[in-house]
């Protein structure tokens, strides 16, 4: 055991006076250098494959998105509210992309669709190469075709780009029945008649966000108004009511005392804060006498909803005749008309005519008016519109002149018809649970 412990101290002494040549030393710290730089050099191709794999894996899987919103939604923006928007960037919809042309060169594209309980959404492009796109006939698009129906359009908006080649246009329709998916679009262009036929894809369509038949009713003069129902839905929101039941519109045309509700002011109220109105109306059928207003859609975290009834507007049969004094002491005349308190201001004769200057609340308006000019009655031939004042109780007074041709000693005048505006401010709370 001692001799192999002598001959490895032997061997380990000798190692340690071995000197290694400077020339070795140089080349193997070059090649080691070189070794570190190779090694760099292969870390940075690897980093710039995996960027490169990732990007096209990114592509691959997002090239649907990506080409809609460069082609798709690229000049939409102008004809789209902030909830429309909003949608958009959630991918919400459904890609079209069909197209007509006709023999003159100008274009119709179906962009894109959106669907709701509430509308149809239709993107469509027109493009003309020649410039002159807001000079071609379109015509309004009337309905959206399909097997079990026929689906109205609504409204429409459009905006053109500065060359003049290219218009881009939102329109809207009655939501299809639930078991319709083939829908044929149908419009010309100077009596050229074109249509485009798509498939609706029911996985896009958005449903509703809150749903409620309402029945409450609001007694405004001496009327009855009926909210009937509510549909709220990611593109808009619907109040539907009514004014006038069909039996109460046969009974005023048997008794001969028309009444006919002209106007009714809705605010939507979220969250304490009061919902963009979008538009409305009013129709007569086998319903009555109905209505229907249109906001923005609701927000997300709906807390509460209420519905004001701000103001009514109706027209009223009067049939009545007012002697009007022609005195020039500058003397007003009042004329109490069915409640409702008209000035008559000023009456003056120029030039074979006869004007009269009245007053009143500015929803008023005299629908069917004509002036007895010595027992001759004459039609009212102008209105000419004067100033409006804001009284210290908010109310504005409007002025106006009422010209006839033709003058008289005795002057009377026949209030046929008028419609005016009564105020509510009634408020409605509106379950959403």
């Amino acid at each position: 055991m001692k001799e192999i412990e002598d001959i490895l101290k032997a061997k380990k002494s000798h190692l340690d006076q071995i000197q290694v040549p400077e020339e070795l030393e140089g080349r193997l710290r070059g090649a080691l250098n070189k070794k570190t730089k190779l090694t760099r050099v292969n870390r940075l191709k690897s980093y710039a494959a995996a960027v490169v794999i990732l990007v096209a894996m990114l592509l691959s899987f997002n090239y649907d998105a990506i080409a809609f919103y460069s082609k798709q939604l690229l000049g939409y923006d102008q004809v789209m509210n902030a909830s429309l928007k909003q949608l958009s960037d959630l991918g919400k919809g459904q890609s079209i992309e069909k197209s007509i042309r006709f023999d003159n060169g100008v274009s119709l594209t179906v962009d894109y669709v959106m669907l709701d309980e509430n509308q149809l959404l239709l993107f469509y492009t027109v493009n003309d190469p020649s410039g002159h796109v807001d000079e071609d006939n379109i015509s309004p698009i009337i309905s959206l075709k399909a097997f079990w129906g026929e689906y109205h359009f609504q409204n429409s908006q459009g905006t053109m780009n500065e060359e003049k080649t290219e218009m881009k246009y939102l329109a809207s329709f009655e939501p299809p029945m639930p078991f319709e998916k083939d829908l044929t679009l149908k419009f010309s262009l100077k009596q050229q008649a074109a249509e485009i036929s798509f498939t609706l894809n029911r996985n896009t369509a958005m449903g509703h966000t809150l749903k409620k038949t309402l029945n409450k009713t609001i007694e405004v003069d001496n009327t009855t108004i009926t909210v009937d129902s509510i549909l709220a839905s990611p593109t808009k929101t619907v109040i539907n009511g009514s004014m006038q039941t069909i039996f109460e519109l046969a009974k005023a045309q048997l008794s001969g005392e028309q009444f006919r509700p002209a106007d009714l002011t809705l605010k939507l109220i979220a969250n304490g804060k009061e919902v963009q109105l979008q538009g409305g109306g009013t129709s007569s059928g086998m319903k009555g006498r109905t209505f229907h207003s249109d906001y923005d859609p609701l927000p997300v975290d709906l807390e509460n909803l209420q519905l004001e009834v701000v103001s009514f507007v109706a027209e009223h049969d009067v049939n009545q005749q007012f002697r009007l004094n022609k005195t020039s002491n500058g003397e007003k005349q009042s004329l109490n008309i069915l409640g409702q308190v008209v000035e008559v201001t000023k009456i003056e004769t120029s030039q074979g005519e006869t004007h009269i200057t009245i007053s009143s609340d500015e929803s008023l308006i005299l629908s069917r008016v004509y002036l007895m000019m010595d027992g001759k009655k004459v039609s009212l031939e102008q209105t000419i519109m004067g100033k409006s004042d804001k009284q210290y109780d908010g109310t504005i007074i409007h002025t106006r002149t009422l010209r006839f041709l033709g003058t008289g000693d005795e002057l009377d005048l026949n209030v046929q018809r008028m419609s005016y505006s009564k105020s509510n401010h009634e408020m409605l709370e509106i379950p959403i649970d």
